[in-house]
């Protein structure tokens, strides 16, 4: 019996210069996708991302972390990509967002038209590069009671997302999270820096609320076509809200239970189509051992792999 398959759209962290850059030369539905999206760009922001994304003098290893710049950029590639499986024939019966992830997916689900979400992705962007301090975000390998075991790690950060059992992302300011850095570093427990200049998730963002919640309370929110499972909510399948999209940045992403819950009901196809395989990774450290659910992930820093 074939297993009911999920699309999944991650976020910030996720992304880097180049990505999809072979397919961008190679595939014309995923090449023309991006280039609607970057005239859409153009007339919002008078910038070019493709220029700026796909520039031969930037490596992929090489630091990419402007708001504007890698919000917009993730949308597009992970639209472009989900195009590409949808013209062939690949069609979901759910759509899973984790964080940013979730504008993609309402536009899969029929939420929010394509334009919609790209303008929405834009706004919210600027108004976090103008409203918001700089901040930071660190994702840790360990289990997140040390989030609440450790005073320096509760008092000087904010818990952004809990992923699996031994992985979890604090936001904040830099300076503090530094200190938290030489704590991790003594105790000896890997953790590595996100690459981004802004504490989602957290009340770091605050100041972009009201204006950003002024802006997107007046698109209309249709009812979804597809199931849409947002990783920022309690359970899944909670009905669309008038704030879901700024509470998809604001509030903790929990990952882990989303998947957990999923899988209590059912087994399934998890493709995964941000641009770094992200969390295809963290489902497989979440299934159980007589899950029977399978996992693809499309594209990563070094490889595109077809689905199916």
């Amino acid at each position: 019996m074939k297993k009911p398959t999920v699309f999944m759209f991650s976020g910030q962290g996720s992304h880097y210069y180049q990505m999809g850059r072979e397919l961008y030369d190679q595939e014309p539905v995923f090449r023309k996708k991006l280039q609607v999206s970057e005239a859409i760009f153009r007339d919002l922001t008078c910038l070019s991302i493709l220029d700026h994304l796909y520039n031969d003098q930037f490596k992929k290893s090489d630091s990419f972390n402007r708001t504007l710049l890698t919000h917009s950029s993730i949308f597009m590639v992970e639209y472009a990509l989900a195009c590409l499986l949808l013209e062939q024939g690949i069609v979901p019966d759910y759509v899973l967002g984790a964080s940013l992830g979730e504008f993609c997916a309402a536009v899969i689900a029929g939420v929010l038209t394509f334009e919609e979400a790209f303008q929405s992705v834009i706004v919210q962007a600027q108004m976090l590069e103008a409203y918001c301090p700089p901040g930071a975000m660190i994702a840790i390998l360990h289990p997140h009671s040390l989030y609440h075991e450790s005073q320096l790690i509760r008092e000087q950060s904010e818990l952004a997302a809990i992923n699996f059992h031994s992985h979890f992302v604090i936001s904040g300011q830099i300076d503090q999270l530094k200190q938290i850095e030489v704590l991790l570093d003594k105790l000896e427990i890997t953790f590595h820096n996100l690459a981004i200049t802004c504490g989602f998730h957290s009340t770091l963002i605050d100041g972009a609320a009201q204006p950003y919640l002024q802006f997107i309370n007046r698109l209309p929110l249709r009812t979804p076509r597809i199931p849409f499972v947002s990783c920022g909510n309690d359970t899944p399948f909670t009905p669309i809200h008038p704030n879901q999209f700024w509470n998809a940045v604001r509030k903790p992403i929990y990952f882990q239970n989303m998947i957990e819950a999923l899988e209590r009901e059912n087994n399934y196809t998890y493709i995964d189509l941000g641009p770094s395989g992200t969390l295809a990774t963290f489902v497989k450290y979440n299934l159980k051992k007589e899950s029977s659910s399978k996992i693809h992930t499309v594209l990563t820093p070094t490889r595109f792999s077809p689905y199916p």
